[in-house]
């Protein structure tokens, strides 16, 4: 037994060990909570290495030598159980955990060692793992370590609150091994968290072996950070503290504005102040300002809404990373400072769309899959893009994906309907020189009316400009830019992600970078920045492939001359500020130079009041009912009342959609069994079918599921449901459930806030 906050010292002595051998061991301590969870055992490598095995029975073949594995569509079972489909739930703890190893650890002439590791604020039971090898012998053993303070606080709290919430707290003070008697109580907020203006107890009279009981009312103010701690100390000196850690998150998702103003010459000038931000919560609001020649390839504000987009599949963390390859390359040029730290997340975003490759070579959108050869082209344009730039990608699944490619492209050749894809696998393979020449001249001089998509034939452009082929690159990126120019209504049917804006940056980004550069640039620009400024709502992959074409903007800014706050500056300007800072420190850019420009200012906030429901393309409706199949009303819950939470989305557009559907919970909300229900788990929901998501995740605070565009099997209906427990008494926010077309996001809907309240049992 030992106490929290303090080393734990684990001796450990090997007997066995032969004269002069080098005896080694490692050593594990971890909650056993943690272990349970996975129901971990404790390694034993005497059973692995010498314990006796029942006969075994392997079945070879080899179809894989006959038939192209490449060329099927995975299956999907219909049947078993909902674990596996179960994702990464919600954010890291706050608090630390305890799980810590040792690694290898010689031994001395004795055979003992001792190993030591810190114990954070912690009270429960820590299972201490060892193994123990020499060259000849193995060995390993266990113990159990009870780790507490001599009086234990238990907290029930929510795991979040929102602005405005009040929950209340249950303190549970058990005296297990300190003295009896009183105990004076001290309790402390941080972070805009209050206990309310009622007088709280001063003390306690703890009796040994018993538990006290007392609530403790929090109000949560402000989003943030927050925590609470909770102070007991005896007379005699013992003292016990500890502290809990509450996020404080807005009730209603940020909301993305963006606005350009004209800075005239001579003494034009703009204020950004805190007004900017009147109607938003200030805490945890971004604000990005920027100046500069080209006010539509604002590069300080599309990095800032492409890293604040909150999810993370394969094509979002490509769009996130692919731009930050080159970032620093033109921070000079749009007045922004280098990131020393570039270069650990464009590392870390190549081994996370590596973990969405299948053993063919290709990608699925939100884990391992096929079927998207648009999807396949554009990761491996990224790993190709960083491998150029020298980071690492594992050289077997870059030619996994790259074979991946050329199998797709040489059974599939229907440009009519996957020219879109067929083109961009063809850039990608000559990026890598794997690309037939001859494919290339063939689309390019017999089929280039038959794609439909822009950036499809700029690709064939670029990849025909990549072999040398500069006369007939020339003329297909014409014939591109009279498509993109002759083309009234988009397509929405198309499965490649885009947009006008889309297709129009990254001809110009695939134009930029081709040598010779084509006459075609400056009309390029000025067809992006008349798409630029028709749209309000942008995707990730318009941000990312408008950051790609700024890099054919990198002249014209020297000439800008400036005063911020008063001090001169000379060349383009950038900036991104925190909410809290604005209110604080107003910026203040004036034009000093004889020539207007633009300022770009973009904020990315919470507002304070609500928004109400709406929708335009989808209408989501959002119900609770008991387990007995009853509707309920939850603005009167019941402490420990669980109720089942059904979303019905219907899109009223018939082209296939990428869809995420976000319910943020009530903080007296918890998710309970994270897994979606229907009649099969509920008799009483007969009506309830199963539905089948792309991806879900069940966080503290929200319930999330995507779906792909072939999911539902063309039914344009879909229903939800999961269930929640009322856990915490309080009055709280009720945030709106919402429904996008990620890569449409003019096309949206929302339900309703309101308040609701959890009624203590």
């Amino acid at each position: 037994k030992t106490m929290p906050r303090q080393q734990l010292s684990i001796p450990v002595s090997v007997a066995g060990v032969q004269p002069g051998a080098n005896a080694y061991v490692m050593v594990a301590a971890v909650d056993v909570g943690i272990l349970n969870l996975t129901n971990y055992k404790v390694p034993d490598p005497e059973t692995w290495f010498f314990g006796q095995r029942m006969l075994g029975l392997e079945v070879r073949d080899l179809y894989g030598r006959l038939i192209d594995g490449s060329l099927g569509t995975s299956g999907k079972l219909r049947t078993g159980g909902d674990g596996a489909n179960i994702q990464s739930q919600g954010s890291p703890p706050t608090e630390k955990l305890v799980a810590f190893f040792s690694g290898p650890v010689q031994l001395d002439a004795d055979g003992k060692a001792r190993i030591d590791f810190d114990i954070p604020q912690f009270n429960g039971t820590v299972r201490v793992m060892a193994v123990a090898w020499t060259e000849d012998g193995v060995g390993h053993a266990q113990s159990d370590v009870i780790v507490r303070d001599p009086v234990v606080i238990t907290a029930g709290l929510p795991r979040f609150l929102a602005p405005g919430d009040s929950a209340v707290m249950r303190l549970d003070v058990t005296d297990t091994d300190g003295p009896e008697g009183d105990y004076a109580l001290l309790i402390n907020t941080t972070g805009n968290l209050s206990t309310g203006s009622a007088a709280l107890p001063e003390k306690l009279t703890l009796a040994k072996g018993k538990r006290q009981t007392l609530t403790v009312p929090l109000i949560a103010e402000t989003p943030g950070n927050a925590s609470i701690t909770i102070k007991l100390a005896h007379t005699d000196g013992t003292a016990v503290e500890q502290t809990l850690y509450v996020p404080v998150r807005p009730a209603q998702l940020p909301v993305t504005t963006r606005m350009v103003v004209d800075l005239k010459g001579k003494g034009g000038s703009l204020r950004v102040d805190k007004e900017l931000l009147a109607a938003s919560l200030l805490d945890g609001a971004s604000v990005s300002v920027g100046v500069s020649q080209a006010a539509a390839f604002d590069v300080p504000s599309l990095l800032m809404t492409l890293d604040r987009y909150p999810y993370g599949c394969a094509e979002q963390t490509t769009s996130r990373a692919m731009p930050l390859l080159y970032v620093n390359e033109m921070a000079s040029g749009v007045g922004m400072a280098s990131d020393a730290d570039l270069h650990g997340r464009i590392q870390d975003a190549i081994y996370k769309v590596l973990s969405y490759q299948a053993s063919a070579g290709s990608f699925g959108l939100w884990g391992p899959g096929s079927g998207d050869l648009w999807l396949d082209a554009y990761v491996t344009d990224f790993l190709t893009r960083a491998r150029e730039q020298k980071y690492d990608v594992p050289a077997l699944a870059m030619n996994q994906a790259l074979s991946n490619l050329q199998n797709a492209i040489g059974y599939d050749q229907d440009v009519k309907d996957r020219g879109s894809e067929i083109a961009y696998a063809l850039y990608v393979l000559a990026r890598n020189k794997k690309a037939s020449i001859g494919d290339l001249r063939y689309y390019a001089d017999t089929q280039l009316e038959a794609f439909t998509s822009p950036m499809a034939v700029a690709q064939l452009a670029a990849g025909l400009a990549l072999y040398g082929d500069t006369q007939r690159s020339e003329a297909t990126f014409q014939a591109a830019l009279q498509l993109a120019s002759s083309t009234s209504a988009y397509d929405d049917y198309r499965s490649d992600y885009g947009s006008p804006l889309r297709d129009g940056a990254a001809m110009l980004a695939l134009a930029a970078e081709s040598k010779p550069v084509p006459t075609i640039v400056p009309a390029l620009i000025k067809l992006v920045t008349q798409e630029r400024a028709a749209v309000r709502w942008t995707s990730t992959q318009d941000e990312s492939w408008m950051l790609l074409a700024a890099r054919a903007l990198k002249a014209g800014n020297d000439s800008i001359a400036l005063t911020i706050n008063g001090a001169p500056h000379a060349g383009a300007y950038s900036d991104q500020i925190t909410g809290s800072d604005l209110a604080d420190s107003p910026l203040t850019v004036a034009n000093t130079g004889s020539n207007p420009l633009q300022a770009v200012v973009t904020t990315v906030a919470s507002p304070i009041q609500p928004l109400p429901a709406s929708g335009n393309g989808f209408t989501i409706g959002r119900t609770y009912y008991k387990l007995d199949g009853t509707e309920a009303n939850v603005t009167q819950a019941t402490q420990n009342e669980r109720y089942v939470v059904v979303l019905k989305v219907y899109e009223q557009n018939k082209w296939p959609s990428r869809l995420v559907i976000t319910d943020l919970l009530p903080a007296g909300f918890e998710i309970d069994n994270p897994g979606l229900v229907s009649s099969a788990q509920l008799s009483t929901f007969s009506w309830l079918a199963q539905t089948d998501a792309a991806h879900l995740e069940f966080r503290d605070d929200r319930f999330v599921a995507a779906f792909n565009p072939n999911d539902g099997e063309g039914d344009r209906n879909i229903t939800l449901a999961y269930v929640v427990r009322a856990v915490t008494p309080g009055t709280y926010a009720h945030p709106a459930a919402t429904v996008e077309d990620m890569y449409r996001p003019q096309y949206s809907a929302r339900t309703a806030t309101g308040m609701m309240k959890v009624k203590a049992q």
